[in-house]
């Protein structure tokens, strides 16, 4: 199942926005990290299938460029001490991943509010049944009638071969 990231239409039907901030992503060359000077948003969102996006936008296009998965606990979004600025990285812990955002939101003090809920959402136990699904904790009821056609489309399929 393929889905390509600059057909923003159809995603953004299924995403429930959790959380979103102004803020631009940094990038490595060789030791150095240097910011890309775009206006960009941080979203995180879970999608119609129930997983985590951590995703970065470019404001200018309103487009999706960066889209990564997260599970419970495989990642955290920090503050850079190294940096003076208004530096933040996620930190996957699971692999070497890491991506780094400078905050473009205009005053400072909402940024260790909007790290906090970052960390909360990431790390919240994915919830892959809606209300409308059923409670996957009832058995599903069979009925003879089931159990006998299923058996007799075994039986059909297997002397067929």
């Amino acid at each position: 199942m393929a889905s390509s990231l600059t057909d923003n239409a159809a995603p953004e039907e299924t995403q429930e926005v959790l959380v979103e901030f102004r803020a631009g992503k940094m990038n490595f060359e060789g030791t150095k990290v240097v910011p890309d000077t775009r206006k960009g948003l941080v979203r995180i969102t879970r999608g119609g299938e129930g997983l985590l996006h951590f995703q970065w936008l470019d404001r200018t296009l309103n487009a999706v460029e960066d889209d990564q998965i997260i599970f419970p606990d495989e990642a955290v979004f920090e503050k850079v001490n190294q940096s003076s600025g208004r530096v933040y990285i996620l930190k996957f812990n699971t692999d070497d991943r890491k991506f780094i955002f400078w905050m473009q939101e205009p005053s400072a003090e909402g940024d260790s509010e909007l790290c906090s809920s970052v960390n909360y959402y990431i790390n919240r136990p994915l919830d892959f049944l809606s209300e409308e699904e059923p409670d996957a904790s009832v058995p599903l009821q069979v009925s003879e009638d089931m159990m006998d056609d299923d058996m007799s489309s075994r039986s059909a399929t297997s002397t067929n071969m």
